[in-house]
């Protein structure tokens, strides 16, 4: 289990699929990467960083779980247990949007 981070949010990332887990190139931690870009990582308890585009953070900007940075395509959730529905949406939404790009 990595230190301060809920178990549960890394597991029910991993369940999505399409990821890799692997160290983050932010932090001294595990990231999840899609085609060679990192996508995902915990932050903290309870706390994803999450990788979108503009057009699906838009859809949500109003969500308070959801914490958008400036102009940047990385947005913070702040979920428990009970919006594990909601992650996992997220989530899939990201490898979606970070599949097949050109970098």
């Amino acid at each position: 289990m990595l230190c301060g981070v809920s178990e549960w949010l890394r597991e029910l990332v991993l369940t999505v699929g399409g990821m890799a887990e692997a160290p983050s190139r932010y932090k001294d931690d595990l990231a999840y990467w899609v085609e060679g870009r990192e996508i995902a990582h915990l932050e903290a308890d309870n706390v994803l960083d999450l990788r979108l585009t503009r057009a699906v953070i838009r859809e949500f900007e109003d969500d308070p779980r959801v914490g958008r940075r400036g102009s940047s395509d990385w947005v913070t959730l702040e979920v428990t247990p009970q919006d594990r529905e909601f992650v996992k949406e997220l989530v899939a939404k990201a490898v979606i949007a970070n599949s097949g790009r050109l970098r």
